[in-house]
C-alpha cells in the first residue's frame, strides 16, 4: 500500500450536498415502516414481542443507514445512487408490509426483502467501484470493495434465513446485523478516505429523527381520536404534543454537526460512527414513546394507566440517556470529557421519570408530570453555557475547514 493511501483524506468536500427530492421520497417510506412497527409493538407489548419489534426495527434502521452513508460518501446525484435508491424504495415498501403479523407468516418474507435490499446496496457499491477506477483513489476503491464483500455476505445470511425455523431465523438476522455494524469499526482506516459529507449526514439523521417524532404525533392523534372533542378529554393529547416539542428542542438545539466536522479535522472516525450508531436507540425509544402515549390516551382503567406509566417512563428515560450520550460523544471528540449542566439535567430527568413509573397517576396528571420534567430539563439545557460554547466551537471548526478548501476552478 502506498503512503498516500495510508494518509486520511480529511479535506472538506468542495461542493455543497443537500438532501434531494429522491432522498426525501425514500425517507417517506420510513414514515410507514415506523408506523407499522409501532402497531406491531402495540399489538404485542410482551417482552418477547418487544424483542421481535426491536430486531425488526434495527433491520429497518440499518437499511436506512446503508443508503444514507452511500449518498454521504459518493454523492446523491450519480447513477449508482439514483438507480439503487429507486430499487431500494421497492424493497423498503415490502419491508414495511412485512413487519406486521405472526413471524410464522411474515418472517421469511421480511428476510427475503431485506436480502434484496442488501444485494441492491452491494450493486451500488460495485458500480461505484467501477466508476472510481477511472479516477483512482485507493481508499475509496478499497472501501467500496470491502463493502461489497461485507454486505454481500450479510445478504447471503439473510437469504439463507428464509428457510430456517422461527428462532434460528431471528438468530441469523442478529448475527448478520452485528457483522455489518462491527465491520464499520474494524475498517476505520479505510473509511478515512471516504468520509460522509459533513452537511449531508447530519441533515439526513435529523430528517429521520423528525420522522420518529412525527410517529409520536401520529400515535397521539390516533389516541385522541377515540375521545370526545372536549377540553378535558383532549387535554392529555395537548400536553403530549408539548412534550414532543420539548424533546424536539432538546435534540435540535444542540451542536449536532460537530462530531462529523471533527472527523474531517482530526480524523476521529470512531467518534463519528459512535455518534451515528447512538441514534439507533434514540430513534427506537422515540417510537416506543409514541406507542405508550397513544395507548395511555385511548385506554381507560388502572391497567391502561399502568401500561402507560411503564412504557413512557422507560422510553423517555432512554431518550434522556441517549441525549446525554450524544453530548458526551461530542465532548470526547473535543477531548473535553466532563459532565456539564445539560448532562446532569438529563440524568436527573431520567431518574425522575423512573420514579414516576411507580406513582399511581391517571393519564392527565401523568402527562402533566411528564411535560413538567421535560420542560424543566429543557430550561436547564437552554441555560447551560456549555451549549453556547459548543455552538461557537462548531461554527469555528466549520469556518476552519471551509477556509482550507481549495479555490474553485476558474471557468
Amino acid at each position: 500500500m502506498t503512503q498516500a493511501s495510508a494518509t486520511p483524506d480529511t479535506s472538506l468536500p468542495g461542493s455543497e450536498q443537500r438532501a434531494t427530492w429522491l432522498e426525501l421520497f425514500f425517507d417517506l417510506i420510513f414514515v410507514v415502516a415506523f408506523d407499522q412497527l409501532a402497531r406491531r409493538l402495540g399489538n404485542d407489548d410482551t417482552l418477547r414481542g418487544f424483542g421481535i419489534f426491536a430486531l425488526m426495527f434495527v433491520a429497518v434502521w440499518w437499511a436506512w443507514v446503508g443508503n444514507t452513508l452511500f449518498a454521504g460518501r459518493y454523492g446523491n446525484t450519480g447513477r449508482p445512487y439514483r438507480w439503487g435508491t429507486a430499487l431500494q424504495l421497492i424493497s423498503m415498501g415490502g419491508l414495511a408490509l412485512g413487519v406486521l403479523g405472526d413471524l410464522r407468516d411474515v418472517g421469511s418474507f421480511f428476510a427475503a426483502l431485506f436480502a434484496v435490499n442488501r444485494f441492491i446496496l452491494v450493486g451500488m457499491y460495485a458500480a461505484q467501484a467501477r466508476q472510481t477506477q477511472r479516477n483512482p483513489k485507493t481508499q475509496s476503491n478499497e472501501l467500496a470493495a470491502a463493502q461489497v464483500r461485507t454486505f454481500g455476505f450479510s445478504a447471503l445470511l439473510w437469504l439463507a434465513s428464509v428457510w430456517l425455523p422461527i428462532g434460528w431465523q431471528q438468530l441469523v438476522w442478529g448475527l448478520a446485523l452485528a457483522l455489518d455494524a462491527s465491520s464499520a469499526f474494524r475498517r476505520r482506516r479505510v473509511q478515512s478516505g471516504s468520509l460522509p459529507h459533513p452537511e449531508h449526514l447530519p441533515e439526513r439523521v435529523g430528517l429521520l429523527t423528525i420522522i420518529s417524532l412525527g410517529a409520536i404525533i401520529t400515535e397521539v392523534v390516533s389516541g385522541a381520536g377515540t375521545k370526545e372533542l372536549g377540553l378535558i378529554d383532549q387535554l392529555p393529547a395537548a400536553l403530549a404534543l408539548l412534550t414532543t416539542l420539548a424533546i424536539f428542542k432538546l435534540y435540535f438545539d444542540e451542536a449536532r454537526d460537530l462530531p462529523v466536522l471533527l472527523a474531517y479535522r482530526d480524523g476521529r472516525i470512531g467518534t463519528l460512527l459512535a455518534w451515528l450508531y447512538a441514534h439507533l436507540p434514540l430513534t427506537l425509544a422515540l417510537t416506543v414513546l409514541g406507542v405508550g402515549i397513544g395507548h395511555g390516551i385511548s385506554g381507560e382503567g388502572e391497567e391502561a394507566d399502568q401500561h402507560e406509566r411503564v412504557t413512557v417512563a422507560l422510553s423517555l428515560t432512554a431518550i434522556f440517556l441517549n441525549l446525554a450520550v450524544l453530548r458526551l460523544i461530542t465532548q470526547y471528540a473535543l477531548r473535553r470529557l466532563h459532565p456539564d449542566r445539560s448532562i446532569l439535567a438529563l440524568l436527573v430527568g431520567s431518574a425522575v421519570m423512573l420514579g414516576l413509573m411507580f406513582v399511581p397517576l391517571e393519564t392527565l396528571p401523568y402527562q402533566a408530570a411528564t411535560l413538567t420534567v421535560c420542560g424543566l430539563t429543557l430550561l436547564m439545557f437552554w441555560r447551560d453555557p456549555a451549549r453556547r460554547q459548543l455552538a461557537q466551537t462548531e461554527a469555528a471548526v466549520a469556518g476552519e475547514l471551509h477556509a482550507e478548501e481549495p479555490p474553485a476552478p476558474q471557468r
